[in-house]
């Protein structure tokens, strides 16, 4: 990766493309970049792998985002992260080949709505939050909550299957949250 990296931006300085003075803000965005796309296009390939690709996608839609908003537990390392994202993505597919009874999904949904109201946004060493950088977060957080709950209710009516796989990325992304919050007062503990 930094081997990639080092060549891009040596190839960007000698077209002109880079200010050398801005070098460190142009890796960081590319070595996000790269990463997104490696963790994607390896999520692609498990979802068809499991021959889960559609479930997988509906649980990302609310995943995806209500993760980015509201924080939860984060890998040390880009190794660690890549293998702890794609076992999860693996836990969320096998997840989608399980139907639980009405009264399971609606337990999970209001104990997934607590964690995430009550903890979101979980900060982690590589994004700490100012105070209004939390209340931005936090409301963006539950905002996609309330619209995957609305999601929830409307597909439990069309289609039982998609409402699952929706709730799924609601509890995962609620256990991503807790397990967030544990690291960090773990982290807190220790000094």
């Amino acid at each position: 990766m930094d081997k990639l990296l080092k060549n891009v931006l040596s190839c960007m300085r000698t077209k002109g493309l880079l200010d050398e003075s801005e070098e460190d803000v142009y890796r960081f965005g590319l070595e996000c970049l790269l990463l997104e796309v490696v963790h994607y296009l390896s999520y692609i390939v498990i979802g068809f792998a499991m021959r889960m690709i559609i479930p997988m996608i509906v649980t990302s839609m609310v995943l995806i985002p209500l993760r980015r908003k509201s924080g939860g537990f984060h890998a040390k390392t880009r190794s660690g992260c890549y293998l702890f994202s794609c076992s999860i993505v693996v836990a969320v597919c096998l997840l989608d080949k399980i139907f639980f009874p009405l009264w399971l999904c609606t337990a999970t949904t209001f104990g997934a709505n607590a964690i995430i109201f009550a903890f979101a946004p979980i900060e982690n060493e590589n994004r700490t939050l100012d105070q209004e950088e939390q209340k931005k977060f936090r409301k963006q957080a539950l905002i996609i909550l309330v619209l995957a709950d609305m999601a929830i209710i409307i597909s439990h009516k069309i289609h039982i299957e998609v409402c699952q796989w929706l709730l799924n990325g609601m509890i995962v992304a609620a256990l991503l949250n807790l397990c967030g919050k544990i690291q960090t007062k773990c982290k807190l503990e220790k000094w």
